[in-house]
């Protein structure tokens, strides 16, 4: 069975957001399959609005892409919708790009983000018809590998895949799949234990492990430690300018630029900031080229610049002003998503937030003295409330805070400081502003592997509630603070597995049985599921969240993250004694471990620190002019239209693709002017999903004076594949708006199934009818109206049918030929005249073919 014609004529117009599964994205990569010597598949196992902009995954996509020898495909977890309609068909999990199953690949390769992925990733291999053990899988099924942010810990999925990369991936990816390839005909065996020679490749199937009285299965103490991968430097390290532009909205929808990459500031919860030591960061000049080649091949107009805390950079001053400079020049927003709780931060952000600007997030995490020197993250109240102050005054509306409940020793007068801190927060706003605003955010602890709280006990469901009630009670509603929370549920789940051994491979899969998936999603979270597969396996959940002894084995011992144990324990022990130890660039080395491993690189970072202080100690802020958008000088119009994939698309993908193909094409698109800014660009009719068209009308307006042809040119030069541009020609500046004249269209129906005999009898039964009742959804109307249900008219489409015929197609079936016209303002619809005609509306391939404008006279602007 034909995967992409299935999907293209009985599956994509039944899902949600069928823009999610297409894979022809701008910059995404073709190749023909009969010419690859290798084939990986790199799955995201959550939805694709999600997983697209994982800057990880497109890295490696871009190194393996390079090599002329191998194809690499991106995959999605299919949502709940489209699962359905695979399995009800007997079709696998595909490859993006080529439709072609996941059991077609050498390789298939996951992204371990975050535990509450895992039953997704059970369901990617079970719907890609594969064995879900690898013991179970034979010589022709693909090797499934995994590693990211959550590989630190592979235990609880050691049943499940064949061999993780520790680390990071730049290099080990390229290690990988020239030797697969090279051992393309060896037995699966053989490969694995080739791999597992590798430094930083883990096949668990090849090592030794001890079980415990106590249940444990633990790796033995004497099995060779796996070291973890890291690339020496950014500067060299591969970055993907040529970035695949989404249709769909996705949740980041934006370019994400790493900058930096490691931490050194020592938050003893936080297992990004431990296992990515040691810092390293890229160099202005480097930031700057890949910005500007990645914002001109993508089109994006928001660029964040990525790291665990962008205010550490060697030369932040500096930074901020190139990159402001380049965001001014190209028109774009520039974010800090990872501010450091200092006035610093807040001065950066402001430097680069020409363009938008709404509100500033920090991570307090603690909202007592006490708490903060546990967590070693130190800072005053009034260090906090100086530094919300500041936002306010610089024009920030609001800001958001984030703090953990759960956290080791905490009290219920930690909570309760956390209302207080809030409110005082509030108070210090809404003296500057008035409609000043506080966005609190609260998740719970849960204790992950390589922290120095990795020992520490995790509170379960029931008390997480209580203490979420605490904050719940401290908040008046209306109070300008809005109290959002993770869910009791998820963290639960997460503490279940985050620091279990093997024997949580056993409930995941029966989790994953009992129909568990999305467990990061609340609408798709099933506790039910979970409950249901602690009973089964008889998992015992006391044990998973217990504290564990600083002496105690741990089934992660086997990983090296170039940071010893011993260190781990000592931290914790400074952490029970309230010791805060300061960030090691702004003084005293840690001596966490990793100087001693990676001395060069350690030592640069700390060099490149002192040198960047004494660079930047008498930096002033540049100059900030007010931005004042040019006046509009022409407007151009042009005809353009979809073919393919791209019919898929809804509306508003449609128009936010063409926003970022006019950029890419260097239009002087003319912009609004406000808070919230947007490109001056209408079209003549909102363009349905699944209907193609040539006869589609799209007016830009410019802040320069172009030829249109030349324009039509670039823009042609830079169309994803199925989009198309035919004409241009320069309309009046101040002329009537498209919508206003549009007159009416034509369409082609295509009918594959269509009997002519009853067709014929049909359209004549229309075009002698002198009334023609269909129900329409109308508007709503009143307050609150979008959350009204709409009410259904009665509309008499007959006067609105100009023509209608139909005629045998090239291959079968029937053509319909439809025209329309405009009748206060309405016209009938291609689905309408499907329906009374007895086709499926499904079914039926809509085509049209022009768009009928009313010639209007308008005396041309002159400048």
């Amino acid at each position: 069975m034909n995967v992409r014609e299935v999907l293209d004529t009985e599956i994509l117009l039944r899902v949600e957001k069928p823009s999610r599964y297409l894979g022809s994205e701008l910059n995404s990569t073709h190749k023909s399959a009969g010419e690859m010597e290798l084939r990986i598949a790199l799955v995201f196992p959550d939805l694709y609005d999600l997983g697209l902009g994982n800057v990880g995954i497109l890295i490696l996509y871009s190194i393996l892409n390079d090599l002329p020898w191998c194809w690499c495909e991106r995959a999605y977890a299919a949502a709940p919708d489209m699962e359905r309609e695979l399995r009800a068909r007997g079709l696998p999990l595909f490859c993006s790009e080529s439709k072609d199953s996941l059991a077609d690949m050498d390789m298939v390769g996951f992204t371990l983000q975050s535990e509450l992925t895992y039953t997704n990733i059970l369901n990617c291999i079970d719907l890609a018809g594969l064995p879900i053990r690898s013991e179970q899988r034979g010589e022709d099924t693909p090797l499934i590998f995994a590693g990211g942010p959550a590989v630190f810990n592979p235990e609880p999925l050691a049943p499940f895949i064949d061999f993780f990369a520790i680390g990071e991936g730049e290099e080990i990816v390229l290690e990988v799949a020239e030797l697969v390839r090279s051992h393309k005909e060896a037995p699966r065996a053989a490969k694995l234990e080739a791999l597992a020679r590798i430094p930083g490749v883990y096949v668990p199937a090849l090592y030794l492990f001890d079980t415990l009285p106590d249940g444990q299965i633990l790796p033995n103490e004497n099995v060779p430690k796996i070291v973890k991968r890291l690339v020496d430097g950014l500067d060299a390290a591969k970055f993907p300018t040529n970035y695949v532009v989404p249709y769909t909205q996705q949740i980041h929808d934006r370019l994400s630029l790493e900058v930096l990459r490691g931490c050194t500031q020592g938050c003893r919860f936080c297992q990004a900031g431990m296992v990515t030591r040691p810092a390293r960061e890229r160099s202005i000049d480097t930031i700057d080229r890949l910005m500007e080649e990645t914002l001109a091949n993508t089109g994006y107009e928001e660029v964040t610049l990525v790291s665990l805390s962008t205010c550490d950079f060697s030369r932040p001053k500096a930074l901020v002003d190139r990159v402001s400079e380049r965001a001014a020049t190209d028109r774009v927003s520039v974010s800090l998503p990872s501010l450091r709780l200092d006035s610093f931060s807040v001065e950066m952000a402001d430097a680069v937030a020409d363009v938008r600007r709404s509100g500033l997030t920090f991570a307090p995490e603690a909202a007592t003295p006490r708490l903060r020197s546990v967590i070693n993250k130190w800072i005053p109240d009034e260090g906090l409330l100086d530094m919300v102050a500041e936002a306010y005054r610089r024009g920030w509306s609001h800001v958001k805070c984030y703090f953990m409940i759960g956290l080791p020793t905490e009290r219920d007068e930690d909570i309760e400081a956390i209302v207080d801190l809030c409110k005082r927060t509030l108070k210090v706003g809404r003296a500057i502003r008035s409609n000043a605003r506080v966005n609190l955010g609260v998740s719970t602890f849960a204790p992950k592997p390589f922290t120095p709280f990795q020992w520490a006990a995790q509170i379960g469901m029931k008390e997480t509630e209580r203490r979420q009630e605490i904050l719940q009670n401290g908040f008046s509603k209306g109070g300008g603070i809005k109290f959002g929370r993770h869910t009791a549920e998820t963290t639960f789940i997460e503490g279940l597995i985050a620091r279990a051994d093997r024997r949580a491979g056993d409930l995941i899969e029966a989790a994953w049985r009992n129909g568990a998936r999305f467990e990061s999603w609340d609408e798709h979270c099933d506790l039910a599921a979970w409950e249901k597969a602690i009973e089964d396996t008889a998992y015992d959940v006391e044990f998973a969240f217990r504290e564990r002894a600083p002496s105690e084995r741990l089934p992660w011992d086997h990983i090296d993250i170039l940071i010893p144990k011993k260190w781990f324990q000592e931290d914790w022990a400074r952490a029970m004694e309230l010791q805060h130890a300061p960030d090691c660039r702004a003084g005293k080395c840690h001596l966490c471990g990793v100087i001693f491993r990676e001395r060069k690189l350690c030592q640069h970072m700390l060099k490149n620190q002192r040198l960047g202080r004494i660079e930047e100690k008498d930096w002033e802020p540049r100059a900030k002019e007010k931005y004042a958008e040019p006046p509009s000088l022409q407007r151009v119009r042009f005809r353009i239209g979809r073919a393919g994939e791209p019919r898929f698309l809804s509306h508003l993908e449609w128009m936010s693709a063409w926003v970022r193909t006019l950029r890419r094409a260097e239009t002087p698109i003319s912009y609004s002017q406000g808070f919230h800014v947007h490109p001056k660009l209408n079209f003549a009719t909102a363009l349905p999903v699944g209907e193609e068209s040539r006869g589609e009308y799209m007016d830009v307006v410019l802040k320069e004076r172009v030829d249109p042809g030349e324009l039509l040119d670039r823009i042609v030069a830079t169309l994803p594949k199925g989009f198309f541009a035919y004409e241009a020609e320069e309309t009046p500046l101040k002329g009537p708006s498209l919508m206003s004249i549009v007159e009416g269209f034509s369409y082609s129906l295509h009918a594959p199934e269509a009997d002519g005999e009853e067709l014929s009898t049909r359209i004549s039964e229309i075009l002698t009818a002198d009334e023609i009742h269909v129900e329409r959804k109308g508007k709503a109307k009143g307050k609150g109206r979008q959350n009204r249900g709409r009410p259904v008219v009665r509309v008499d489409i007959r006067p609105m049918i100009a023509e209608l015929e139909a005629r045998t197609g090239a291959e079968g079936g029937a053509v319909v030929r439809f025209a329309t016209k405009s009748v206060n303002e309405k016209v009938a619809k291609p689905k309408e005249i499907l329906s009374l005609l007895g086709l499926d509306p499904l079914q039926a391939l809509v085509f049209k073919e022009e768009t009928f404008l009313a010639e209007i006279t308008v005396p041309r602007h002159v400048v």
